[in-house]
């Protein structure tokens, strides 16, 4: 299926004491604050290839611009979510953080879904009409916390490239089963997001390999969800999903702060800045190394000629040098297995995202206290 998995733990937070926000630690572990105080992503539209995004949701209020769904989801506008995954993603790039709700990493971008599938499969070439129509609609980034586990199609590919002309920045999840990165994530140009765990480590269930490019957060990232879905309104959860939105939401802050800078010189300044986790230089596992927000907000980088993710152009006398992703062997589209449905959270069990059993406090601190959970084991991988 489609959209990568959440893996998630069976028990419900009962944290009465702590707002949502409070419970956001990668806010703090990412120094958000302060890059919130550098920019908030205000004029910045970031397109969500999800499930549809709830526009009704209390901490994306005014957040949420009308979109367009494709595949199962065609006629809709994009602002209903059945599923969850779209609004949890859509929060973390952008919510308000108000009345103690979840806070986003640029809580003035405007979201602009973009619905692709509603717990059915779809195809690869539905993800590149959708990237296709988010390029064409306004969005200057694009997040896809989702992945195939089969080769790139051709429409994909130039999908991608024509959203690159159009000076977009993609971002996508490498995947949740501990293999190799998966689609579109591995395509040139677009940036691969692996997790990382609270400690600052590699998430053991990360897709990585050569096309890895960046490191966030995957782990116990709370956020929000319709009330539909789950009562409360918030879940918990896991996987590389929530990495790429964080790095959706820190590439809408640079695009804030610096609105003229085109999209081949925000990309470069995420991995120029990325703090490297690993031995120096690029690798398989984390890429550049953690994204760093603060970092990647007051960098003075010289600007590229091109996209640095894209291949390097070939030489030659007889033709133009090619400057968008070349496309690599297409081999059979294999049967998609990245997504699961989201079920509710059973006692004893495991599911996609678990539901949060809140009671909110009317005052909200604004500096996150470290995470409180109420595991008694760690997640449960499917």
């Amino acid at each position: 299926m489609p959209l990568l998995p959440a893996l998630a733990v069976a028990l419900p937070l009962l944290l009465a004491a702590q707002t949502i926000e409070e419970q956001e630690w990668h806010l703090d572990a990412l120094d958000i604050y302060s890059a919130q105080d550098q920019a908030r992503g205000d004029g910045v539209v970031v397109a969500v290839i999800d499930s549809g995004v709830d526009a009704k949701h209390p901490d994306l209020a005014g957040r949420v611009l009308p979109g367009t769904g494709f595949g199962s989801s065609k006629g809709t506008d994009g602002t209903t979510d059945t599923d969850g995954h779209g609004t949890g993603m859509a929060a973390i790039i952008a919510a308000t953080g108000k009345n103690g709700g979840a806070l986003g990493i640029a809580p003035g971008a405007k979201i602009l879904p973009i619905a692709s599938a509603d717990k059915e499969q779809f195809s690869l070439d539905v993800v590149a009409e959708s990237i296709r129509w988010a390029a064409d609609h306004g969005a200057k980034v694009v997040n896809m916390s989702l992945g195939f586990s089969s080769s790139m199609t051709p429409s994909l590919v130039k999908a991608v490239n024509y959203a690159i002309e159009k000076d977009v920045v993609l971002v996508a999840a490498t995947g949740n089963e501990g293999k190799e990165v998966s689609a579109p994530a591995n395509i040139g140009g677009v940036i691969a997001v692996a997790g990382t765990n609270r400690e600052g480590k590699p998430w053991k269930s990360s897709n990585v390999g050569a096309d890895t490019v960046l490191a966030a957060p995957a782990e116990g990232i709370v956020t929000a969800a319709p009330e539909s879905v789950y009562a409360s309104g918030y879940a918990e959860m896991d996987g590389t999903s929530a990495a790429s939105a964080i790095v959706s939401g820190v590439a809408a802050l640079v695009r804030s702060k610096h609105p003229e800078m085109p999209a081949k010189d925000v990309v470069n300044a995420l991995i120029k800045t990325a703090q490297d986790m690993a031995e120096p230089g690029r690798d398989a596992t984390t890429g550049f190394g953690m994204v760093n927000p603060v970092g990647a907000l007051t960098a003075q980088l010289p600007p590229v000629e091109r996209n640095p993710l894209l291949p390097p152009p070939k030489p030659s006398t007889a033709q133009p040098t090619p400057t968008l992703a070349a496309q690599r062997p297409v081999q059979p589209v294999v049967e998609m297995k990245d997504r699961l449905p989201f079920v509710a959270a059973v006692a004893g069990g495991t599911a996609v995202m678990t539901g949060l059993l809140i009671a909110l406090p009317a005052i909200r601190s604004r500096r996150p206290k470290p995470v409180v959970s109420a595991r008694d084991t760690p997640p449960t991988p499917w």
